[in-house]
């Protein structure tokens, strides 16, 4: 009676036992299944090999684990370099990797590809008159317009303080002119609400076609330089 009360008590111990073995029959095995992929011939997994690979390869796993971390890490970091400061879209850097592989594919396949730059206008006034925060909230505005106005294969980035740009693959000038246009006219039908009014912002917009000899500099050069006719052109009709 007193053995089986005894018995009883020492069951989970038992368990623990039988358990623990299992576990270690396991690991014994996985060890010398890897050591054999290591070439290490059998009659060389003695006790003392076996201890000493099993450590160093537990150190390998732990390496491997903390690689693995890092290039997580790394990769949120270019994911977090590559977006702007104010809003949630591509920043410069962004855009000119990007472009620089659109002119890439234009000079080796002959694709059209073209470059749309927005400036906005009298920007400087929203600040000055509403303060900087306001100035967030239209760039902000302005730039979830623009995302709404893409096509799926267009790439857009805000470049600066009020400037913002877009990738057209397959894009000739004159359909990437139109297309600016009519994304110029949405922005300036739109508003945003700062302090309990609306405020509406426009944009001047320049179209441009990459051409043979171009680099991504010369591409979006070609499309601010269309921008500030436009910008021009508006003023001279004001």
């Amino acid at each position: 009676m007193k053995q089986g009360k005894k018995s009883d008590k020492d069951t989970p111990s038992a368990m623990k036992d039988l358990l623990g073995g299992i576990l270690a029959a396991h690991a014994k095995s996985s060890v010398q299944e890897r050591m054999r992929s290591l070439g290490i011939p059998a009659k060389e997994m003695t006790e003392p090999v076996q201890l000493a690979v099993s450590a160093l390869l537990e150190k390998l796993d732990d390496v491997t684990h903390e690689l693995a971390q890092a290039q997580e890490n790394f990769a949120e970091l270019e994911r977090l370099v590559d977006v702007d400061c104010v809003a949630p879209v591509p920043n410069r850097r962004a855009f000119m990797r990007r472009l620089a592989w659109a002119v890439a594919m234009h000079q080796r396949y002959g694709h059209a590809c073209s470059v749309l730059y927005f400036d906005l206008n009298d920007f400087k006034m929203i600040n000055d008159r509403y303060g900087h925060a306001a100035g967030d909230m239209a760039i902000r505005h302005i730039s979830k317009v623009l995302l709404e106005s893409l096509r799926g294969s267009d790439f857009m980035a805000r470049l600066s303080g009020d400037e913002f740009a877009i990738i057209m693959y397959y894009a000739s000038f004159s359909s990437a002119r139109m297309r600016g246009r009519k994304i110029a006219e949405r922005i300036a039908q739109s508003s945003f609400i700062w302090d309990k009014q609306p405020i509406t912002v426009t944009a001047s917009v320049g179209a441009y076609e990459v051409k043979k000899g171009d680099d991504a500099e010369a591409a979006l050069a070609g499309a601010d330089a269309e921008m500030y006719r436009d910008k021009k052109s508006s003023k001279e009709v004001v």
